[in-house]
């Protein structure tokens, strides 16, 4: 039920979708759909829940780590998000479609507390990056909040396109969103053509 409820949020939208459509979608029939989530609302519940939930306990673990650089944590975690994509499909791409931007207008107990989970994830994700820059792996003249936006705005549009089963593994992806990010994308011929760069963020760091 709840696979398919993901299905169609993602791919209707959550306000286009009814619970007549989820229970069609699930082969059952009206009566059986209520007697398991009252609502719409509800089935979103559960699957953003626990998409963010899953995503914070690897962050956790991670953090514990302490074997771990910030960067491979950075590292690490960016390609769980990737994968969890892959084999949570379409429910994480429900909750980066859907979720980021109801939820945040919503003031039900459920929607503060998932406010709260997701605040809490993006400071461990900000945690990781600072350590990159503390330990002189990761550019110091781009804000946190900018490498964050950077690095996990690539990830997160791949709900616009990503499919499992094409071409390209989530792990695939994952790891080349992350060599695009650590190394440009230019080859070291074409960095060897290109013009001189302008001052880098000025506006931003000054």
């Amino acid at each position: 039920m709840l696979g398919a409820a993901a299905t169609l949020f993602k791919q209707q939208g959550f306000h286009s979708t009814r619970l007549v459509d989820v229970a069609r979608e699930a082969g059952l029939d009206r009566a059986t759909i209520y007697y398991y989530a009252g609502s719409k609302e509800e089935l979103l519940q559960d699957i953003v829940g626990g998409v963010l939930d899953t995503a914070i306990a690897a962050a956790e673990e991670l953090r514990a780590n302490d074997a771990l650089t910030g960067m491979q944590r950075l590292h690490q975690i960016f390609v769980i998000l990737m994968t969890s994509y892959e084999e949570n499909y379409p429910a994480t791409f429900v909750y980066i479609q859907e979720q980021m931007h109801q939820v945040g207008v919503q003031e039900t107990e459920w929607a503060q507390l998932i406010m709260k989970r997701t605040r809490l994830f993006d400071r461990m994700l900000i945690d990781f990056i600072k350590e990159g820059i503390e330990d002189g792996d990761l550019r110091s003249d781009i804000p946190p909040r900018l490498h964050e936006n950077a690095l996990f705005g690539m990830l997160n549009w791949t709900h616009r396109w990503f499919v499992p089963g094409g071409s390209l593994t989530g792990r695939q992806v994952a790891e080349t969103f992350w060599s695009i990010y650590t190394g440009g994308a230019l080859t070291d011929a074409g960095r060897a053509k290109a013009l001189p760069s302008p001052p880098v963020l000025s506006a931003v760091t000054g």
